[in-house]
């Protein structure tokens, strides 16, 4: 009967050991799904404000988009000429190169 006692007691030790066992998994699986839920609240409100600053940057590059358009045919223009002036000079003095040598 002593033994049965023990292994009674035994028995009911390890019980409530799992009974409390399980109460802190659950206890901590509660906390990791309030965490998860808390981590994507905060990314999809980083999203969202990451995604407004990205259609600002588009109309940004919108605006510049046109007014570089605007401004490339002068742009262009200027450049075209001044290589031109820079043809003539060299050709110019390699031909007084050439005539000293």
């Amino acid at each position: 009967m002593a033994r049965k006692r023990k292994t009674a007691a035994a028995g009911k030790a390890s019980d409530a050991k799992a009974r409390a066992l399980r109460s802190r998994l659950n206890g901590l699986i509660a906390k990791a799904r309030k965490g998860q839920a808390a981590a994507r609240k905060s990314a999809a409100r980083q999203v969202k404000v990451l995604q407004k600053r990205q259609a600002e940057a588009r109309r940004a590059l919108a605006r510049l988009g046109r007014k570089g358009g605007a401004a490339s045919g002068p742009i262009l223009g200027g450049l075209q000429k001044a290589w031109r002036e820079l043809d003539v000079a060299v050709r110019a003095g390699a031909k007084r190169f050439r005539e000293t040598s």
